[in-house]
């Protein structure tokens, strides 16, 4: 049977099934971001654990975040828990969208539209299962796709991340990556901070982007039409 978690508001995240590879939108990236932010409180381990990427300023409370599990269809196993957790700006939007309402594929469209807009924003992706770096970059391409096909990305912008993307999780190749291990995305502006954090706390990859075609990959890649992500994310709101 399925794991699934409870979140911070007590809701149980909907689980994706999807018979496809890992499909975690991820970006290049090039410097490492001096200190860490105050440690934070893990839902899934329930311990508090200190993340490489800086968290302050992010809104809290039912519109805030995003979050879901995603699982394979043929063999029922959890792959990983997905949070995306936005600034106060997106989080009031996403409100005054949802707020008394049931879900409609027209109202997706509309959270879709504010949440890929926002220039605030943390992702966590923590992996449940070990997963191959093959099957992870598998996952990327195709909902980098996606995001090109939904109008997020230039086809010349997926060609040219593509290869940075695979060239910045190198350092990882042979190891993979395991069960309880997390990549962190922080999104201020056009800049893209990303830090895969290994079980011991360590920091494997640690760098950081400018760009607008960054941020719109992550965000694109999760939620455009097609992607494993998008439907549950959304429903997550309600």
């Amino acid at each position: 049977m399925a794991r699934v978690g409870v979140d911070d508001r007590g809701r149980t995240p909907r689980t994706a099934r999807e018979p496809l590879g890992i499909a975690v939108p991820a970006l290049a990236l090039v410097l490492a971001v001096p200190g860490r932010a105050p440690a934070v409180r893990d839902q899934d381990e329930g311990a508090a654990a200190a993340i490489p990427v800086d968290a302050t300023g992010l809104a809290s409370g039912p519109y805030a975040s995003l979050e879901m599990v995603y699982e394979r269809t043929i063999f029922r196993v959890d792959v990983l828990r997905l949070t995306l957790r936005f600034g106060a700006q997106t989080a009031a939007e996403l409100e005054h969208l949802v707020d008394g309402r049931q879900y409609t594929d027209e109202l997706a469209e509309s959270v879709v539209r504010a949440a890929v807009e926002s220039q605030d924003l943390l992702v966590r992706s923590r992996f449940l299962r070990d997963v191959s770096l093959e099957q992870f970059l598998d996952g990327i391409r195709e909902n980098m796709e996606h995001a090109r096909d939904a109008g997020f990305l230039s086809s010349e912008e997926v060609r040219t991340l593509l290869p940075e993307i695979e060239a910045q999780y190198e350092p990882i190749r042979d190891r993979g990556i395991r069960d309880g291990e997390t990549i962190w995305y922080r999104i201020r502006g056009d800049t893209l901070h990303v830090a895969f954090q290994a079980l011991d706390g360590s920091v494997l990859i640690d760098r950081r982007q400018e760009g607008s075609e960054h941020r719109r990959a992550v965000l694109g890649g999760y939620l455009a039409p097609g992607s494993d992500f998008r439907e549950d994310l959304i429903r997550s709101l309600f």
